[in-house]
């Protein structure tokens, strides 16, 4: 019944520092033990398929082990942190996954000027920003080659970039899913004109400004997603798992006053739509 469409299933270590040692609920390991029951816990509640990202080129030796996985639909790229690598070799990584077995989408790729920007001068930022636009161009690129969506992070300071690029490369040719938007509503017209899906999750049905693209977004162009395992930096603190999805769309169907199960269904429809799965 319910689809998780961006999960980072098979996920890189969590990193010490950026965890709350109050934190209530099980710690995530990336090790396929709970992995596995983080899939069957999903499985127990509904969620029947999940797109699993891979977006950390480390992580991409785990791509043909998440091909397993009749259930989950695979997504394989390079995130924007990555940016300042030797571009070349992380992209041919990447055609070497693609070319064993073709995913659904490329991504999680795009743009993103809000981490860590605060404390660099204008030109650190400036190289920062044109490393990652790079990045992104090439990713697009590679997708038209293959034809394939895109899985895009968007809405942290870049809206413009996100748009001028898209349309320079041409990327509505095969369309893709704009992740986790978290931005104002200016270019959300404009995406949904190129043929994007918009991909909401927990915090989008928490914040009054993110509540408002949920609303005019129809349903016909709406996601959902867990981000998993995400952790939330609040009280309660806790990881959002994709069995976690369930709340996310009954959230999402009281803010766009539909049934839970009518806009479950939406949501398969439109996954079917994008990612032929």
């Amino acid at each position: 019944m319910y689809i998780d469409c961006h999960a980072h299933v098979f996920f890189s270590p969590f990193k010490a520092d950026v965890i709350d040692n109050d934190i209530c609920r099980e710690i995530p390991e990336p090790n396929i033990d709970f992995i596995i029951r983080m899939i069957h816990s999903a499985e127990k509640k509904g969620v029947n398929k999940i797109i699993g990202v891979i977006s950390n080129p480390d992580d991409f030796p785990r791509y043909e082990e998440q091909l397993r996985f009749k259930n989950i639909g695979s997504v394989i790229g390079i995130s924007r942190n990555h940016a300042l690598k030797d571009q070349t070799h992380l992209l041919s990584l990447l055609r070497t996954e693609i070319d064993k077995s073709i995913p659904i989408g490329v991504g999680e790729i795009g743009l993103d000027y809000s981490y860590g920007f605060d404390t660099l001068s204008e030109q650190e930022k400036n190289i920062i920003k044109k490393k990652q636009q790079e990045l992104y161009r090439r990713q697009i690129k590679l997708a038209r080659e293959f034809e394939i969506p895109i899985v895009v992070h968007a809405g942290y300071k870049t809206d413009n970039d996100i748009v001028s690029i898209i349309k320079k490369e041409h990327a509505e040719e095969v369309g893709g899913q704009i992740h986790g938007y978290m931005s104002d509503r200016d270019l959300v017209g404009e995406l949904l004109d190129l043929g994007f899906y918009f991909s909401f999750g927990y915090l989008h049905t928490r914040e009054n400004d993110l509540k408002n693209i949920i609303e005019i977004t129809p349903l016909e162009r709406i996601l959902t997603e867990t981000d998993a395992p995400y952790h939330l930096m609040e009280n309660p603190k806790q990881f959002i798992l994709p069995e976690d999805i369930v709340l996310i769309v009954e959230e999402i169907a009281n803010l766009k006053d539909v049934r839970v199960k009518y806009l479950a269904s939406q949501v398969e429809r439109n996954v079917k739509a994008l990612f032929r799965f």
